[in-house]
């Protein structure tokens, strides 16, 4: 008989009823994901803070100033990275002090008015820190005595932030995950199964690399979130009011507690990479008791802050996120250093030792392959609840990629199991298909940094899309004609960006010597209310910092002038959800 070419760990009889059996559990997991999906019993989950109520109410006219406005919200709101602006007619600032909790009730925030207020009509804006860690965002009007046209000042009260601090705030997350998963994963894979691999100078490398990975991105987070929760720019990372203010922030607490965590960690990924191989078997039974502790409670500090800490169900959601979160790192953790020791080849281990650890490892990443699955649909539904906020929201499609990636993952440990379960493995092929499966498994993090960052539609569809309007125009003038084309994004209540694209009558993007745009709500006697505007190409004009105060079907007043002389005025309807 030719000798077998194939590079192999060693031979091991397997049963010819092995790959039925993988089939069926194959099978099985991808029928209990989908049954799952359909599972919708419990009321549904809140996403982010929502508004409630204000104090005095949008587009009231009262007959005398108020002494403070107020705004309610449908959870509990942080206020120290936050503010509430008031703007009179002229566009003054005329709120006092700092916004508060009116009578120490956390889901309100109030502000103080300066007294003798001029008549007309007020612009209140705000931006507070919702109980999941987000900003958000939104503002209202209310006049005394008279209405006017609402002024504030051309300052944007509620800034969207630094979107250079947004990235690297993201970046910092993302760093965090992965170092959390290397640390952890490799340190289970090693305590468990291979203690000899604490020999292994890559192995101690991707540990102690991952403690250090996520030492960085724990800081860094610290220190962006005071410029990315308060809207601020990069160079007050370093602040130390903000840093101060993080600091009584819901994450910044979390943030806090983790680095006081990995203290202790760092404790104990030295013993491993000291003391690990000589250890008697009762000693490395505490330690890694220990080691599941620590990571217990550094998965804590995520779930915590995150959107498993609020909402209904926390109970259920809380524990389920930490348990997607060991599951994570104990299968993209392990298998790296599975990856880089043991099918890269090791002298601590000889052939059947490899063997035996790739084997034991795959059962146990299957199991964690399952609780991912149980633990993410269900999140996925407590967040989403409806096939329209799946497909009409961005967490929505961020959930649909990472789990399309998610199947594909599946299907190459599925792979990977039947290599495996061969008589005489192919080194060579497992080696392929783990590495597909440690890329996309890098990716899977970097969509799960940015579920983190993202607003889940909660119960209810996802309505705020951009809209879009046209309409013709001619000023009277020769090639004075053409078409306005307007779009509106995203259309809520809020910070918008206004596009406005001029054509002439053959269609084509023409600029023309000036455009002017406002914002009016008849139905509440609102407006005109002005949009500052800026040429960013040919005919197209956007309006960055466009601030909807309200809710309704708003009218665009669009000015197209082609000449000094010659200009016309067209109207656009949209419809502005909450």
């Amino acid at each position: 008989m030719a000798a077998d070419t194939r590079t192999t760990f060693g031979r091991r009889r397997r049963s010819a009823g092995d790959g039925k059996t993988l089939r069926r559990r194959f099978l099985g997991l991808l029928t209990a994901v989908l049954c799952l999906w359909a599972v919708a019993a419990a009321p549904a989950a809140s996403a982010h803070a929502t508004l409630v109520s204000t104090d005095p109410t949008d587009g009231a006219l009262l007959a005398t100033a108020p002494a403070r406005v107020t705004v309610t919200f449908s959870e509990a709101v942080e206020l120290q990275l936050g503010a509430l602006r008031v703007f009179a007619p002229d566009g003054t600032q005329v709120e006092v002090g700092s916004a508060e909790h009116l009578d120490g009730k956390p889901d309100t925030a109030s502000v103080a008015l300066k007294g003798d207020l001029k008549n007309g009509t007020y612009v209140v804006s705000w931006r507070v820190i919702s109980a999941d860690s987000h900003p958000v965002r939104g503002g209202w009007t209310f006049s005394v005595g008279t209405k006017s046209a609402p002024n504030s000042g051309g300052t944007d009260a509620a800034p969207h932030g630094d979107r250079t601090v947004g990235l690297l705030f993201g970046v910092a997350r993302w760093l965090a995950y992965l170092g959390f998963a290397a640390m952890t994963g490799a340190a289970f894979l090693l305590i468990a199964f291979a203690p000899k691999l604490a020999g292994d100078a890559r192995v101690r490398r991707l540990i102690g690399g991952g403690w250090l990975v996520l030492l960085f991105g724990t800081v860094a987070a610290l220190l962006l979130q005071g410029p990315y929760g308060g809207g601020f720019g990069l160079d007050r990372a370093f602040d130390v009011d903000v840093l101060r203010a993080t600091l009584d922030t819901r994450l910044g607490r979390a943030l806090a507690w983790r680095l006081i965590l990995l203290g202790a960690v760092g404790v104990v990924v030295s013993w491993i990479a000291t003391r690990l191989t000589e250890a008697e078997v009762r000693t490395r039974q505490l330690v890694g008791g220990l080691a599941a502790l620590l990571a217990a409670g550094l998965a804590v500090t995520w779930s915590i802050a995150d959107h498993s800490g609020t909402g209904s169900q926390v109970g259920l959601a809380l524990p389920a996120d930490v348990l997607h979160l060991l599951a994570m790192a104990t299968w993209v953790g392990g298998l790296t250093a599975l990856a880089i020791a043991i099918l890269a080849g090791t002298t601590n281990l000889d052939a059947d030792e490899r063997l035996i650890v790739v084997r034991r490892f795959s059962t146990t990443a299957f199991v964690a392959v399952c609780v991912l699955a149980t633990t993410g649909v269900y999140q996925g539904w407590r967040q989403v609840r409806h096939w329209d906020s799946l497909f009409g929201s961005d967490y929505g499609r961020m959930l649909i990629i990472k789990s399309s990636i998610f199947l594909v993952l599946l299907s190459l440990g599925y792979l990977a199991r039947r290599i495996l379960a061969a008589t005489s493995p192919d080194l060579a092929r497992l080696r392929r298909s783990v590495a597909a499966e440690f890329g996309l498994a890098l990716v899977v993090l970097a969509v799960t940094a940015l579920l983190v960052e993202s607003q889940p539609p909660g119960d209810s569809p996802a309505k705020a899309k951009p809209v879009s309007a046209t309409s013709p125009f001619d000023t009277g003038s020769a090639n004075g004609s053409g078409t306005v084309n307007i779009t509106l994004d995203p259309a809520r209540v809020g910070q918008d960006e206004l596009h406005i694209y001029v054509l002439d009558k053959n269609g084509t993007l023409e600029s023309v010597p000036e455009v002017t745009a406002s914002l009016a709500l008849p139905t509440q006697q609102l407006g005109p209310l002005p949009v500052k505007l800026d040429q960013t190409g040919p005919g197209h004009y956007t309006g960055a910092s466009t601030v909807v105060p309200v809710p309704g079907k708003w009218q665009v007043l669009v000015t197209v002038r082609t000449t000094d002389i010659d200009q016309a005025t067209v109207i656009l309807n949209i419809d502005v959800s909450k």
